[in-house]
């Protein structure tokens, strides 16, 4: 793996090339880590591009990575956990991860200010091309698939068909979700959504996050301070998170996740998805006892 770092840097350089590397696994790297990677590839300049989200609709957004990933936890449950310590919590406070990058003189760090850029009407890919790599006149793609968000009925419905199969997953499954996707089509998931929405419209309890909090304010306060000169485009905003309170829904799968009408459509699906975990896990087991064929790098 090193050997094949090497070799890419080496033909960036002769071509006068960026590198760029994307993956979710940077947000539990140290400076020292990309200090590390950019030696490996020859780089003496590193630029960490860090997308800046509201922090409410990341921290919603990580809640259903974890239930993607195999976690039966609610959005109540995990909101809670955040709030019970804001400036803490991964989830809501940028710094947390952005902090020990910003400190390290040797990366360079651009903030792409998502909410910005969406009020300007803008794209995501075409700001980075421009802030980032330097490059204009980029027009965003026309007709593709984005990533897709569903409703939060199927993300609760995932909590019970988890429960049903047994124990949560310990270290998160990346596989899981897709699974699940590859278990269930178009109208699998319309039915699921009208069935919880039907089903459990008693136990679902709204959510309600506002603006003039102290602490979204603290997080405001801390994060603009502590971006000023790195985030682009250049915020005319007083504050970086403002906007309309955010309101959001959770149900309390247990009081309906036994009724008939559930269990017929969960309980063969988990097994399913189970056996599915089962042979994913057997598979690394294998792996696991293969003869060393080199270093590797792993998450």
């Amino acid at each position: 793996m090193a050997d094949a770092i090497r070799k890419a840097g080496r033909r960036a350089a002769a071509h006068k090339a960026n590198i760029l590397i994307s993956t979710e696994s940077f947000h539990r790297w140290l400076p020292a880590d990309f200090l590390a990677l950019g030696a490996l590839f020859g780089q003496e300049e590193i630029r960490i591009a860090y997308v800046l989200r509201d922090p409410v609709s990341r921290m919603c957004s990580l809640w259903s990575e974890t239930v993607k990933g195999g976690k039966t936890h609610s959005l109540v449950a995990y909101s809670e956990r955040q709030l019970a310590a804001p400036l803490a919590s991964a989830a809501l406070n940028c710094l947390v991860e952005l902090g020990p990058v910003l400190a390290e003189p040797r990366l360079t760090v651009t903030v792409l200010d998502f909410e910005q850029i969406r009020k300007n009407k803008g794209d995501i890919f075409v700001a980075f091309c421009s802030d980032i790599l330097k490059v204009d006149g980029v027009e965003p793609a026309t007709g593709t698939v984005r990533n897709e968000r569903h409703p939060l009925e199927i993300y609760d419905y995932l909590r019970i068909l988890t429960k049903a199969g047994g124990a949560e997953v310990g270290k998160r499954d990346i596989l899981y979700w897709r699974r699940f996707l590859r278990s269930h089509d178009e109208n699998d998931l319309a039915l699921i959504v009208d069935t919880v929405a039907r089903i459990g419209a008693d136990s679902r309890s709204l959510l309600r996050f506002e603006r003039k909090a102290p602490w979204f304010a603290a997080l405001d306060e801390h994060a603009r301070q502590a971006l000023e000169g790195v985030i682009a485009p250049p915020s005319p905003r007083q504050a970086l998170f403002d906007g309309p309170d955010i309101e959001a829904f959770s149900y309390d799968v247990a009081c309906f996740e036994s009724l008939p009408e559930i269990r017929a459509r969960s309980m063969p699906r988990s097994r399913n998805l189970r056996a599915s975990r089962s042979a994913g896990a057997g598979a690394a087991l294998l792996r696991s006892c293969a003869p060393s064929r080199g270093a590797s790098a792993s998450d």
